[in-house]
C-alpha cells in the first residue's frame, strides 16, 4: 500500500509540472554585454539559462538595466513576486516554459484564473498554470510547461509581454517613443 501512494504521489508531481534542472553553458558571457548586445545574444542561443531569463525579465519590467549579478536579480524579481522565493534555480539551469510563463505572467501583471491563483498558492503546478493564462492573453504559443525553448522563443515572448505593458500603461515613461508595435496602435 505504501508503494503504490508514493507511486501515485511521485506521478501526480510529474504530471503536475514539476520543474527541471538542467545546465547549460551558454557561448558566453552576458554580463559583459551591453543591453542591445545581450538582446541580440540570448535572441541567437539555442538555450537560455535562468539568470539570462532574469535580466531580459528585469529589463522588459524596468525599461533598463537596474542589477549587476545573479543574486541581486533574483532578490528583485523575488521581492516583486516575479520568482517564487522557494525556487532552487542556479544561474546556469536551463530555463523552461514554465518558468518563462510565470515569470512574463508576473511582470506584465496578467489576470489569474482560478487555477492560476490556487496554484500558485500551494506551489504545485504554478508554471503549467501560468503558461495557460499567458497563452490565453497571446503572449506565448501554446505548449508544454516542460518544454526548452530556444533564446529566439524567449525574446518574442518578452517582446510581446513588452508590447502588453505598453498598451496597458504599465511604464513610468511620459516621453512618446516607437520601439514596438504597441506603440503606433
Amino acid at each position: 500500500m505504501n508503494l503504490r501512494y508514493a507511486l501515485t504521489t511521485v506521478s501526480l508531481l510529474a504530471l503536475l509540472g514539476c520543474s527541471q534542472h538542467i545546465p547549460y553553458a551558454p557561448s558566453q558571457d552576458h554580463n559583459a554585454l551591453a543591453e542591445a548586445e545581450f538582446v541580440h545574444f540570448v535572441a541567437a542561443e539555442p538555450v537560455v539559462t535562468y539568470d539570462e531569463l532574469c535580466r531580459a525579465t528585469l529589463l522588459v519590467a524596468d525599461g533598463e538595466e537596474t542589477a549587476d549579478s545573479f543574486e541581486q536579480r533574483v532578490e528583485m524579481l523575488s521581492s516583486r513576486g516575479i520568482v517564487r522565493p522557494e525556487w532552487q534555480y542556479e544561474a546556469d539551469h536551463a530555463v523552461d516554459l514554465g518558468l518563462l510563463a510565470y515569470m512574463i505572467h508576473g511582470a506584465c501583471d496578467i489576470p489569474s484564473g482560478l487555477n492560476s491563483r490556487i496554484a500558485d498558492f500551494t506551489g504545485i503546478g504554478c508554471e503549467r498554470y501560468a503558461l495557460k493564462d499567458v497563452v490565453r492573453q497571446g503572449i506565448m504559443p501554446y505548449g508544454m510547461a516542460y518544454q526548452i525553448p530556444t533564446g529566439g522563443q524567449v525574446m518574442a515572448a518578452l517582446a510581446k509581454g513588452d508590447d502588453l505593458m505598453a498598451k496597458r500603461g504599465m511604464y513610468e515613461s511620459t516621453e512618446r517613443e516607437i520601439n514596438s508595435p504597441a506603440d503606433v496602435e
